[in-house]
């Protein structure tokens, strides 16, 4: 199964950008687990949001690492990230809103890890 992190602004609006990204690469490899931050809104939502539409809320392969804010304070974002990108991917879609410094965060663990990284802007 071909393994995806998604990762953007939880400020992204553009769903559709999202949609037809993992679409190409549902097409492509014929089944994804998508790995994503658990963000209510934004990149994190829309991710989640596709992943039930074509899979039904049954479905078992999406993963949600939510950061543990209470324990890690302003370090869970990127603590987060790094233990997202460790799990390992096959790719990693990020969709930033120009600064986006957690996104970039993200960016930048997945590629320490090896995992090529596709930008949407």
């Amino acid at each position: 199964m071909f393994t995806v992190i998604v990762t953007g602004s939880r400020d992204y609006q553009d769903w559709e950008k999202v949609w037809k990204e993992l679409e190409s690469l549902l097409f492509e490899h014929g089944s994804l687990l998508i790995r994503h931050g658990g963000c209510p809104t934004g990149a994190d939502r829309h991710a989640e949001e596709w992943y039930l539409y074509q899979y039904g809320w049954s479905a078992v392969d999406r993963k949600a690492h939510r950061a543990n804010w209470d324990l890690h304070g302003k370090a869970a974002g990127p603590i987060r990230n790094r233990e997202m990108a460790q799990a390992g991917a096959d790719l990693c879609l990020a969709f930033p809103l120009g600064e986006s410094r957690g996104t970039w965060n993200c960016v930048n663990e997945c590629k320490k890890a090896g995992i090529p990284v596709k930008v949407i802007e």
